[in-house]
């Protein structure tokens, strides 16, 4: 049996799992080691192609920023084309267009804020990404590995610099 479950660190991810063969799922998008038991199960089916156009449909849903308190499985049957319709492409094509941009890595945003002014200090560079949504612990995770590739380097104390 499978099941489609959301990711409940990040929200932003929908996901189809085996139902009963683990404890626990790790998130594809975010990597967030989530207990099975703990987690809401949006749709279940034994028909693996009814389980994936169910999880498309979630996904669809997260990517347009509607809510998707408790879904059931059968809230979706009556929005599935019951064959390859031109209504049915439509309406995704409705909801593609009011995605999100999927943003870049943590890695590519901060050489570019680094490049747009040549040299700056850490804290100004942790003000414009906490405003792009990075945690600190990433960027501080990013500025190390940025370090060890050899892409920026520390001026002064406090200060960084791309290569």
């Amino acid at each position: 049996m499978y099941g489609v479950i959301v990711c409940t660190k990040c929200r932003l991810h929908a996901q189809i799992i085996e139902v009963g063969v683990s404890r626990t799922v790790q998130c594809q998008m975010c990597g967030a080691r989530l207990q099975v038991r703990k987690l809401q199960l949006l749709s279940t089916s034994e028909d693996r192609e009814e389980i994936v156009r169910a999880r498309t449909l979630i996904q669809a849903k997260i990517q347009a920023d509607r809510p998707i308190h408790a879904v059931h499985a059968q809230s979706f049957q009556c929005n599935m084309p019951k064959n390859n319709s031109s209504v049915g492409a439509s309406c995704l094509t409705k909801l593609e267009a009011n995605r999100k941009i999927r943003r870049k890595d943590p890695a590519s945003i901060i050489l570019e804020n680094i490049s747009s002014e040549g040299e700056m200090s850490i804290d100004e560079l942790e003000n414009k990404c906490a405003s792009l949504d990075i945690d600190k612990d990433v960027i501080e995770k990013t500025i190390a590995r940025l370090l060890e590739a050899g892409n920026v380097y520390f001026p002064a104390k406090g200060r960084i610099k791309k290569v």
